[in-house]
């Protein structure tokens, strides 16, 4: 589907019903050294794999993991 931007608890519980096909985060050349974590509170641990990553002129970074489905 098309890209979706939320926080809070909705991208928590689409995560923990493994309904986010793709994750998109961009990194900023900087530390802020305080803020919300990403996703806290997840159940488990979601391992992922590097789809696409892209050096912008800025300096950031952005990159998109895809979740890797168990294999039985």
């Amino acid at each position: 589907g098309p890209p979706c931007a939320a926080r809070g608890a909705l991208p928590r519980a689409l995560a923990e019903r493994g309904l986010i096909d793709e994750y998109a985060f961009l990194g900023q050349p900087g530390l802020a050294g305080h803020g919300p974590t990403l996703l806290s509170g997840l159940r488990e641990r979601i391992t992922l794999e590097l789809v696409d990553r892209q050096e912008l002129r800025s300096g950031a970074v952005a990159v998109r993991f895809r979740p890797v489905t168990a294999v039985p």
